[in-house]
């Protein structure tokens, strides 16, 4: 009995950290929009930063239990390169003429990007680390 209430007080501690910490993620995130803003640099390309932030937080932030490996880092600097690349080709080239891109508009995009991120840095780890584990998701 002991032992469950003192688990039980751990998880509720864990839990009000880990819900501050993206409540701290997203108010960095659009601070960072309000000053790119500020600094005259056009809002479809604040757009692409806070979508990054925010895409690449959640993966890192779902991904809690594996933050000490090599092989994950390795596999979400991967996926960060190639993001970077395709972001900037298709913010520089498809909305070339657009200054202003909210970013309620590519929420869709970085929520659907989460979802992949997730599977494909899993399948690049796997491929770095050659550990095949069942991996749990912790939102």
């Amino acid at each position: 009995m002991h032992g469950r209430l003192k688990r039980n007080k751990i998880r509720m501690r864990a839990s009000f950290w880990e819900n501050a910490l993206l409540v701290l993620i997203g108010v960095f995130a659009f601070v960072l929009a309000g000053s790119l803003d500020e600094r005259g640099i056009p809002q479809r390309w604040g757009t692409a930063i806070v979508g990054t932030l925010l895409t690449f937080g959640l993966v890192i932030f779902a991904c809690r239990p594996r933050l000490l490996r090599w092989s994950f880092w390795a596999a979400l600097a991967i996926c960060l390169a190639v993001h970077v690349l395709a972001i900037w080709a298709f913010f520089e080239y498809v909305l070339k003429n657009f200054k202003r891109f909210s970013i309620l508009l590519w929420l869709p995009v970085m929520l659907t990007e989460v979802v992949v991120l997730l599977i494909v840095v899993n399948r690049v780890e796997k491929k770095l680390s050659g550990k095949h584990e069942t991996i749990e998701l912790r939102f």
